[in-house]
């Protein structure tokens, strides 16, 4: 753990009417208790109660029962807490499902259709198309073709979604549990690069769907990251390894180097955060890169703030004051999914950098920020 050495910062008597940027943490639909520690935890810190929720498919949305039940936990939840916001994740691919046809929509429709039931203001689904397990063969030729592809599902289900907003959110490299650079899922929509953002919103744009909208997950874009630039420092040695074959020529033409942040901007209404590990010049433009240290930085994500190397004091600059950060943490090492101190923890280093960012402003007093964000 980061120790907790601290600097004179000048800072205001920030309220959390004077911020904002929303915040919100993740819990478990199926999961009352998750449902109860989260809301606990944001009223204890005096903020407004947002969650994003989990889903798992199998174990709750896939079916009448335990779709039942996650719907009565929200409802229980909403009981205690009715002013709350709520965002549903739509659930994580099954790779059986996924490695055989290119978009689950009906997963989608699903997530749609809870929702609706408890009143969710938006649904989250990832980018991705035509993937493949580990070094399995491409099942599809043309990146462009599966981005436009991917657009008309968007089209459909944003239509689909009338009255709520989709989310649409960055993959990264898609590692699998054990995570051990072995487990992966890959395919040509892997990185949601700022450039593909930007055709993603023409895109949106051109077809009137003013309920669609990018985001970023920073840690997976931390994972583009680090493989986009050793890619372009090292493309010889990179060649035919299927962890970087869906970035191109033509994205590395457009651009000499990417940070996490770059993937960030503020027309963004939303963002998952987490840190992540982040590959710095000399380790990138190393003649031979360490596997071990390769591995771990595109596996990496959901680690505390702090406890990684991602530079969060700058991320006000780049997502700016408006919107909703979703800290989507994995409890500590003797933490479990209910106690997840971690999430909350997190929450509050962010909390104090945007409250540091408000009052260097407008002028204040000082309070004590982590020197390692």
């Amino acid at each position: 753990m980061v120790p907790e050495t601290r600097t004179n910062l000048v800072v205001s008597a920030v309220t959390k009417d004077n911020l904002m940027v929303d915040f919100s943490l993740k819990a478990a639909a199926i999961d009352a208790d998750q449902l109860a520690a989260r809301g606990q935890a944001m009223a204890a810190l005096g903020l407004p109660i947002r969650l994003e929720l989990h889903t798992f498919g199998a174990r709750d949305i896939d079916a009448p029962d335990t779709f039942e039940r996650a719907c009565a936990n929200v409802a229980r939840f909403r009981s205690d807490h009715p002013a709350s916001t709520l965002v549903v994740h739509v659930p994580l691919q099954s790779v059986k499902l996924v490695t055989s046809r290119d978009f689950d929509s009906d997963q989608c429709l699903r997530s749609i259709e809870f929702a609706d039931r408890i009143g969710a203001s938006s649904i989250v689904l990832h980018r991705y198309w035509g993937l493949v397990f580990g070094e399995g063969a491409p099942r599809v030729a043309d990146k462009r073709a599966a981005e436009a592809a991917f657009n008309e599902v968007v089209r459909d289900l944003a239509q689909a979604a009338a009255g709520k907003r989709l989310l649409v959110e960055n993959v990264g490299h898609y590692s699998l549990l054990p995570r051990d650079g072995k487990n992966y899922l890959s395919g040509p929509l892997d990185h949601f690069f700022p450039w593909e953002i930007a055709r993603f919103r023409d895109f949106a744009r051109a077809e009137g769907l003013t309920n669609v909208e990018p985001f970023v997950d920073v840690a997976h874009a931390t994972l583009s990251a680090n493989l986009f630039n050793r890619k372009r420092a090292a493309y010889d040695a990179t060649r035919g390894d299927p962890r970087f074959a869906w970035i191109s020529d033509e994205d590395l033409d457009a651009s000499d180097w990417l940070e996490s942040f770059d993937f960030v901007d503020a027309d963004m209404p939303y963002l998952h955060v987490s840190d992540a590990v982040r590959l710095d010049r000399a380790q990138v433009t190393a003649p031979h890169l360490d596997e071990d240290d390769l591995t771990r930085s595109i596996v990496s994500e959901g680690l505390e703030l702090g406890t990684g190397s991602l530079p969060f004091a700058d991320l006000p600059d780049h997502f700016g004051d408006r919107g909703t950060i979703v800290l989507e943490v994995d409890p500590a090492p003797g933490e479990g999914h209910v106690d997840n101190g971690a999430q909350r923890r997190s929450l509050e280093r962010l909390r104090a950098i945007y409250a540091a960012r408000t009052a260097g402003q407008c002028g204040g007093t000082a309070i004590g920020l982590p020197q390692s964000l």
